[in-house]
Parts: C-alpha cells; sequence; structure tokens
C-alpha cells in the first residue's frame, strides 16, 4: 500500500485508499514535491512533506501537511522544477530549480547548499527558456544503476549535465541537442541511457537545421555517444518501466503542450507502437512526465493537468481520480510514500 502527496496549481492534496484530501498552499502552484515517512510511524499525519512553488520557494510540512513553513535556508531560487532523493548521498534530498541550479539538503530539506560546480560549467550564462526570463530550468536528475557518484541532470535550454563526484563538478555531455527535458535509463544497465528533448537551441552556438532536434534519444554507451530513436517531435517524457525493463514509453507530440501521443518500444527503440488506448490520439495536451508508482503502474502528469495511470502491456490509460468531481485540480508534481 502506498499513499501518493500530489502538487497541483492550487496547492497539495493526499490521495490515500481512493480519498482525496487538501492539505494546503491554496495560493501556490507546486511544481515539484516530495514526501517521505518516519520509519518508526505507520501513519501519513508524521509525514515530512516539501513543496516546490514556482516562485517563492519550498514550503516543508513535518506532520503530513496540516502545518506548513518555509524552508528556503540556502537556496538562491525561488522556482522548484523538481525535488527528490539523492542517490549518491545517503540521507541527503537534492532539488533542481530554475534558473538552472541544483541544490542538496542533509537535513531533511530544512536547509539547503547549492552545487556551485553547475554554474562553473562553460556557457551556463547562455542558458535560457523560451517562456521564462529565468536562466534555464534544471528539469530532473539521474543515477545510473551501479554508478553510486554519477549525477546526471536535465537542462531546459543548455543540455545534459554530468557529473562523476556525486555533484561536486559537472561537465557537459556533447547530445547534439540542447533542450534536455528529462534524463532517465535502463534500471539494471548503467550504459543505456534516454533523453527527451525540445527544439530549441543555446544561444551560444550555431543552430542547427531545426528538422534534426527533439524526439528522443538513446545512449548505449553511457552518454558517449547518442542515436534519434524518436526524430524531431517535441517531447517532454520518457520511461523504462522498472518491472518491464524490455519496454521503454515515450509521450511526443506535435507542437509544444498539445497534440500529444503515448507510444511503447519493445526493441530499444527501433520500432514503436501506439500505447495510448484509452485517451484521444492526437491528444487535446501531452505528457510532461511519466512516473513509475509503487504498485508496477505507470502515471502521467499530462500538460493540462490530467493524472493518468495505465499498467504494462495493457496501456489502457484512465484518470487516477475523477476529474469530473474534481474540475479544480490540475495536477503539476506527485510523490508516493510506501505505507510500513
Amino acid at each position: 500500500m502506498f499513499c501518493t502527496y500530489i502538487g497541483t496549481r492550487k496547492g497539495v492534496y493526499r490521495l490515500e485508499d481512493g480519498e482525496l484530501t487538501f492539505l494546503g498552499l491554496e495560493e501556490e502552484r507546486i511544481w515539484a514535491i516530495h514526501a517521505f515517512r518516519d520509519p518508526l510511524s505507520s501513519s501519513p499525519a508524521h509525514d515530512t512533506i516539501l513543496a516546490g512553488s514556482y516562485g517563492n520557494g519550498i514550503y516543508r510540512s513535518t506532520d503530513g501537511g496540516l502545518h506548513w513553513e518555509g524552508a528556503n535556508e540556502g537556496l538562491t531560487a525561488g522556482a522548484l522544477r523538481t525535488i527528490c532523493v539523492d542517490p549518491t548521498c545517503a540521507g541527503a534530498i537534492i532539488c533542481g530549480t530554475e534558473p538552472a541550479r541544483g541544490f542538496r539538503s542533509r537535513d531533511g530539506g530544512q536547509s539547503w547548499e547549492e552545487m556551485a560546480g553547475i554554474t562553473a560549467v562553460p556557457g551556463c550564462p547562455d542558458w535560457y527558456l523560451p517562456y521564462s526570463p529565468r536562466a534555464g530550468a534544471l528539469r530532473n536528475f539521474y543515477s545510473p544503476p551501479g554508478c553510486p557518484h554519477r549525477l546526471l541532470a536535465a537542462v531546459e535550454v543548455g543540455g545534459l549535465l554530468d557529473s562523476q563526484d556525486g555533484g561536486q563538478t559537472w561537465a557537459l555531455l556533447d547530445t547534439f541537442d540542447d533542450d534536455i527535458h528529462h534524463v532517465t535509463g535502463h534500471p539494471e544497465d548503467p550504459a543505456i541511457l534516454w533523453l527527451a528533448l525540445g527544439t530549441a537551441t543555446r544561444k551560444d552556438r550555431p543552430r542547427p537545421d531545426r528538422s534534426l532536434l527533439g524526439g528522443v534519444a538513446c545512449s548505449e554507451d553511457g552518454g558517449q555517444t547518442w542515436k534519434k530513436k524518436i526524430p524531431s517531435e517535441y517531447t517532454r517524457a520518457v520511461i523504462v518501466p522498472p518491472t518491464r525493463p524490455d519496454l521503454v514509453l515515450a509521450a511526443p507530440a506535435g507542437q509544444v503542450g498539445a497534440l500529444g501521443r503515448i507510444v511503447v518500444s519493445e526493441d530499444q527503440g527501433e520500432t514503436w507502437q501506439e500505447a495510448g488506448a484509452g485517451i484521444e490520439t492526437p491528444m487535446p495536451d501531452m505528457v510532461e512526465l511519466f512516473l513509475a508508482a509503487p504498485d508496477g503502474s505507470i502515471w502521467a502528469i499530462c500538460s493540462q493537468g490530467r493524472l493518468l495511470q495505465a499498467w504494462p502491456e495493457e496501456w489502457y490509460w484512465q484518470p487516477v481520480f475523477a476529474t469530473p468531481a474534481t474540475p479544480d485540480i490540475r495536477v503539476e508534481s506527485v510523490s508516493f510514500v510506501l505505507a510500513a
């Protein structure tokens, strides 16, 4: 069993046993969320929740969302894009922001220390966002299995950052595309990496043919070389389902935020099949992010705020909760907490 914390355009909710509970922060758009449970507790009343707003930093609750306080000590950016467990440092939490910066907390999210090596990367001042005045966005982190000190970070629009020392120093990998929306990989093979790509380019280098940009790229050598598996479609979401590592799921779109579709490959991206049963194709929106739930299902956060769920092999998508009964809930972020 597990419960789910949901960041929305108007605050935070908890979903447990089919029941949706509002937890506050109604004035905040929660683009990133991370929650964890006291190992000595079996109740969500003792869960710690970190809710990352889009502009006012992080809010923290240690009583399951009953009370909130700011948790911004050490943060130098107030627009959060991701908060997650640090896979390279036991007990730590990391977050990514706009502008594209990374921060680490070693005290459960109470205070933060900037990963200063990111701003030392050549070209960092030229990172940008087409839709924001901020200098790029660090959208997610990923650490390949069996690589305890390696940390990758997707920067929109900046490139793919690579650290071999747990986030102390960073370098840009040569991926051709600069608009990196998501980085992930195979749950058992550290050599296999996947990227979801947009179609913008950095300002500090010549613009290539736009038709060559975007889509989904794969590396089979840990990021040294890349091959496009889906060309030239605007893509924000790709995932290898942990329960089906022989598959890869992707969500390319015909335009930014719309005309999306969901496809799956059984042969490392050489061929793709439609995997959008239960939803209209093309979609009125697009998938922003796939998440692997503890029960083995895959959840999809969509650009219009829908939250969908499907099971590998079936790929029949259904709403996680009844949207007609909750018309004001537009989902931005999700965090799962296992019950004791």
